[in-house]
């Protein structure tokens, strides 16, 4: 009995379906452009089979679609190489008279392989002087999402001669040293990235390398704002840090005199020391020690003594802190 009821149900809906189908089954009204096909629902649907491409291209030649249309008539015909994805997979029926058939959003994932690699094959490539110069293949910094922003740019895309010449995409610096530089921007840049910078200080004119401050800010601190030496005395090329500062060319730190800076120098002024408020010292008592020896300018230790030990002491009269001995302690003419 219940098999029975079952039977006259469905005999019941197949014959109101085929009486009447737009009120049984029709997902919504037809677009202004499939209007013409009226109730005959088979025009485009194939019983038990979907929608095939077949009857879509019945009307719609594969070569001809979007040829006569504004929006297709400065981009290239594409859908020939589509022929093998279906059309309801872009395109949607049933959303009304005055509805857009064209997809919103084009979903490139359904595309193969094949032509989702080959851009150009829809998209004009951009002209301009970057683009113009690299291969078709825009998924190497763009993807399908969206035009930019573009992934980071490999420069190996590029043509050889156009590696080297980095002007002709970038705009170069307009600052002091970048304008006395002629070498080509890799000779110090990367690809990977325009800092940390790799200046190759030889390019430089002697007197350049001379003049540290002509590029660099000289630092502030009091031990720096003291020393009236050229950076290169300390400091290399390669990096500022760690300094290759030599004590021993003023005073060798040997023993109990290897002490903490602010011992001789006091108040942070490095341009100044002190040898006084140490052991026995006072200006009255070396004084009268050195007039012993006809030597009256103690104001400058470091002029005689190049290290803690007194018998280390050198003959060389008076005179100033700036005729300092070699590292193997000659004495000066």
């Amino acid at each position: 009995m219940r098999a029975a009821i079952v039977l006259a149900l469905i005999a019941l809906c197949t014959t109101l379906v085929f009486m009447y189908p737009h009120r049984m089954v029709e997902p919504g009204e037809l677009s202004e452009a499939h209007q013409q096909t009226g109730n005959d629902c088979f025009s485009c649907h194939k019983p038990f089979g979907g929608l095939p491409n077949d009857r879509c291209i019945a009307c719609h030649t594969l070569a001809d679609i979007g040829r006569d249309t504004v929006a297709h008539a400065e981009r290239p015909l594409f859908h020939e190489a589509l022929e093998a994805m279906e059309c309801v997979s872009c395109h949607g029926e049933h959303n009304g008279r005055s509805a857009d058939l064209a997809p919103a959003g084009f979903v490139h994932d359904l595309l193969s392989a094949a032509i989702a690699a080959n851009c150009v094959a829809c998209h004009a490539k951009p002209a301009d002087d970057l683009h113009a110069p690299l291969p078709n293949t825009c998924s190497s910094c763009h993807d399908a999402q969206q035009w930019k922003p573009a992934r980071e740019f490999d420069h190996a895309l590029l043509p050889i001669e156009r590696r080297n010449d980095c002007a002709s995409c970038h705009q170069e610096p307009s600052d002091a040293m970048h304008e006395r530089i002629a070498a080509n921007c890799t000779s110090c840049h990367t690809t990977d990235g325009w800092k940390p910078a790799h200046f190759d200080h030889t390019k430089l004119t002697q007197a350049e390398q001379n003049t540290c401050a002509g590029c660099h800010q000289a630092p502030s601190d009091a031990f720096h704002q003291s020393t009236k030496d050229n950076c290169a005395s300390c400091h290399g090329t390669n990096a500022w840090s760690p300094s290759t500062f030599d004590h021993s060319a003023y005073f060798r730190l040997e023993g109990d005199h290897n002490a903490k800076c602010a011992t001789c120098h006091q108040a942070n002024n490095y341009d100044t020391y002190t040898c006084y408020g140490c052991h026995e010292h006072t200006r009255g008592n070396i004084m009268g020690e050195h007039q012993e020896e006809g030597i009256t300018n103690i104001a400058d230790c470091v002029r005689c003594h190049r290290s803690g030990d007194e018998d280390d002491a050198r003959e060389g009269g008076e005179g100033g802190r700036e005729n300092k001995r070699d590292e193997k302690g000659e004495h000066d003419d």
